[in-house]
């Protein structure tokens, strides 16, 4: 994205001083966001390295930041200063002046990450058997008379009379770091997170609809009718539980490695049934099963559903919860050394930027770590 370079320093100056609107701040985070980590960087009379730039910047900025946060967040409760902090910050008027990397920096000192953020990868199962790598330049398929990637074009090397078998299931799965989205017969379209895989038959039968989900999905359930004017319904299978919607938007957190299973509602209505519990959701509620036992609370939906919008959200999960889902992007082995830290990371984070981002959110919040990149492991220490 262009924007006026001048109008970008008065909107780090309204920051500065606590006078920035919400619509000023989403300006100055897509500003930050439309450019790579390494490209833009504040010089200083010495020469160095991406990681020294970047720990000096936050350390000066953090400071200003704690200052400004208590009016900040009573002026604007929605602003999640952490993310701030370690996502947009990266100028400060009148101290800095922003400069293009390579003109400060020689190439030879340029500090780069082997850990890229993951993208449009899946794989399709037929009713045969056969496993077909689908296109990583296309986001979705579309099953129908024929099954097409989303811009309408046939995947290939389908045999349609192997692909579709009325007594067995096709599946899409998405590796660490992938996700992908289909859109079944009967036009219910579903987002697939990373690690994830859904189960579906060719044709659903005329009195019910029933899919099979391991990980994670948002699904767009679209109403279908018998008849005599019913509506039928649709079914999700996870992990001992049930979720029957009749029409509704709402996601679904169903990792085996993770000791609870949730699902948010976004729009309509489902019912959620676990073991001999049976609660009915709401909107932006949210269903927690664990041990045998099923809660319903008030939840921020937007906190459960940004990934489809290829973001993070860190409020309100464990850091546990975070890491997870950090390691299912980027593809890497979560270690803990010393215990699960009680820190919460908060904030949101854009999940196309290199994992150096994220590394700069455990600066933030003082954790310990050690990036293995050749053996993809994050190694978390604790407190620092």
């Amino acid at each position: 994205m262009s924007t006026n370079t001048e109008y970008i320093e008065q909107l780090v100056f309204k920051f500065n001083t606590g006078n920035i609107s919400k619509e000023e701040l989403q300006v100055l985070t897509d500003w930050y966001n439309s450019h790579d980590d390494q490209d833009v960087v504040i010089p200083t009379t010495r020469r160095e390295s991406p990681d020294e730039v970047r720990s000096r910047m936050l350390a000066g900025l953090l400071a200003k930041v704690t200052d400004e946060q208590s009016k900040t967040i009573k002026r604007y409760p929605t602003i999640r200063w952490v993310a701030t902090v370690a996502a947009v910050l990266v100028v400060a008027l009148g101290t800095w002046t922003a400069v293009e990397y390579k003109t400060s920096i020689g190439v030879s000192e340029q500090v780069s990450t082997s850990i890229e953020p993951g993208g449009n990868k899946a794989t399709l199962t037929l009713a045969n058997g056969k496993i077909i790598e689908l296109s990583n330049a296309q986001a979705g398929i579309v099953t129908g008379k024929e099954i097409t990637y989303t811009n309408g074009v046939p995947i290939e090397n389908i045999d349609l009379d192997q692909a579709y078998d009325s007594r067995k299931l096709l599946m899409l799965q998405t590796p660490r770091g992938g996700t992908y989205k289909i859109t079944l017969l009967d036009g219910t379209q579903v987002w697939l997170n990373a690690a994830s895989r859904i189960k579906y038959p060719s044709r659903f039968a005329s009195d019910e609809r029933i899919v099979e989900l391991e990980g994670e999905a948002y699904f767009q359930v679209k109403p279908a009718y018998r008849k005599n004017g019913e509506k039928i319904p649709f079914k999700v299978i996870s992990n001992h539980q049930e979720v029957e919607v009749l029409g509704t938007q709402f996601n679904i957190n169903a990792y085996r490695e993770q000791l609870a299973i949730k699902t948010t509602l976004v729009e309509g209505t489902v019912a959620v049934s676990a073991n001999q519990d049976r609660v009915i959701l709401s909107p932006n509620q949210q269903a927690i099963v664990s041990a045998g036992k099923t809660k319903v609370k008030q939840v921020d939906v937007a906190d459960y559903i940004t990934w489809r919008d290829g973001k993070f959200s860190f409020d309100g999960k464990t850091f546990e919860e975070t890491m997870s889902e950090i390691g299912r992007w980027y593809d890497l082995d979560i270690v803990y050394e010393n215990g699960i830290p009680k820190e919460e990371l908060i904030g949101d984070a854009y999940r196309n930027q290199k994992i150096s981002l994220v590394l700069r959110l455990l600066d933030v919040a003082e954790i310990d770590y050690k990036l293995d990149a050749s053996h993809r492991k994050l190694i978390i220490k604790g407190k620092k």
